[in-house]
């Protein structure tokens, strides 16, 4: 089976699918129970922290950035410097896409505030405090008792927005007020959507071979296939795949086949391409010449996996990769 992989950050335990599961805004991912050694305090509405949301000042630019989720925004005042991350850029630690700000004069350590698709915390000497920021209900961790907070996670319908602090303790004396006031103004609007995204689902992924599906850099046009081979041992033989795919669409909750524009008939390459063991191999799709730009909406690519022992003697299986285009 494939193992989720932890992720350790210098700072703190971070991880996708980890011991603990601060916003899980993905349904098909399982949440994990509390680990035994993660102290939740404050977690009596009462008793929760609460800052007024910040107005931007005159002087203050607002930094957004859009995304297959949502559109998020911040307003970064003069004296300090910001990044915007668009979905794919692979830039971020962690995060599909986000806004990083940090002091100028900084030499060092940064603020992202980023969309994780699936965020856990993980790792001893941790500590959770419950706050109210951008008006929204929050978790603010903090490991080891130093100074700086490791991460604050908004939850209700800024759910999967994580704000995560990365060496800043050379100037955390001097502007963590302020670092609190810029996140105050955070704002994230799920009704402006852009972009395409991969959905984990269980059909991307079989046991028996040990290989799973995901995607990356989509578009209506196209996207790259990404096959992860995890468990060396699990072939029988060789894993191949070939040029052939098949897009569907989901159309009240059933999926169908998506019309292909070519006139009569048509064929792909006979061609077998190995996927390498415990690694990544890449497949570059582009569909136009078959389906056109797809228009938005639920879909999955169909791709059949064989596992070749020699000629005549292999098994066949079959994976899909969903993803959602805005």
């Amino acid at each position: 089976m494939k193992k989720n992989v932890i992720i350790f950050l210098p700072i703190f335990g971070l991880m996708l699918n980890g011991c603990a599961n601060t916003t899980s805004p993905n349904p098909t991912k399982k949440n994990i129970e509390l680990h035994e050694n993660v102290t939740a305090i404050s977690t009596d509405s009462s008793e929760q922290k609460t800052l007024e949301k910040t107005s931007p000042s005159i002087t203050a630019t607002k930094v957004e950035q859009g995304g297959p989720y949502g559109l998020l925004s911040l307003s970064v005042p003069a004296g300090w410097h910001y990044e915007t991350y668009p979905m794919d850029s692979e830039k971020l630690s962690y995060g599909l896409y986000g806004i990083q700000f940090f002091p100028e004069d900084a030499t060092d350590g940064y603020i992202t505030l980023a969309y994780i698709d699936n965020f856990g915390v993980c790792g001893t000497g941790l500590v959770e405090e419950s706050l109210t920021l951008a008006g929204k209900p929050a978790t603010m961790g903090i490991y080891d008792n130093h100074d700086y907070w490791d991460f604050i996670a908004f939850d209700d319908a800024y759910t999967g927005i994580v704000a995560l602090s990365y060496d800043v303790e050379n100037w955390w004396e001097t502007d963590s007020e302020q670092v609190l006031e810029i996140l105050n103004t955070a704002s994230f609007d799920t009704s402006i959507k852009e972009g395409g995204t991969y959905i984990h689902s269980a059909e991307s992924e079989i046991d028996k071979i040990g290989l799973y599906l995901t995607l990356k850099k989509i578009t209506p046009a196209g996207a790259i296939l990404v096959f992860h081979q995890y468990d060396e041992n699990a072939p029988t033989g060789e894993l191949n795949y070939g040029d052939a795919f098949v897009i569907e669409v989901q159309k009240n909750n059933i999926w169908e086949e998506v019309p292909v524009v070519v006139d009569g008939e048509y064929a792909f390459h006979d061609i077998a391409y190995n996927i390498s063991n415990r690694d990544t191999s890449v497949q570059e799709l582009d569909w136009t010449w078959l389906y056109g730009t797809l228009q938005p909406g639920n879909y999955r690519i169909k791709k059949e996996i064989m596992d070749f022992r020699k000629s005549g003697d292999y098994d066949k299986y079959t994976l899909y990769a969903q993803f959602t285009l805005n």
